[in-house]
């Protein structure tokens, strides 16, 4: 998939593209906004399927949207 995703970039099909993980290294990121949930607290979390607790599902929706738009406006503030 990330192949087809620089091919459709390099063709001009689509503007940009970006793929964010909550285990992202936060050493890595170019600067740490403060609410953002740490990569410790969500990168162990299980995959299985079993209920969430409402913390947990807070954690982990929280990095990733913060994350994803940290991410954004660093890399692809025009997207």
């Amino acid at each position: 998939m990330r192949k087809r995703l620089h091919e459709l970039a390099a063709a001009g099909e689509i503007s940009g593209f970006l793929l964010s993980y909550l285990g992202q290294n936060d050493g890595a990121l170019p600067w740490r906004p403060a609410d953002l949930p740490t990569r410790d607290q969500v990168f162990r979390y299980p995959t299985g399927f079993s209920a969430m607790s409402d913390g947990d599902c807070a954690l982990l929706s929280a990095r990733g949207e913060r994350l994803t738009r940290l991410l954004l406006a660093y890399y692809l503030p025009d997207l």
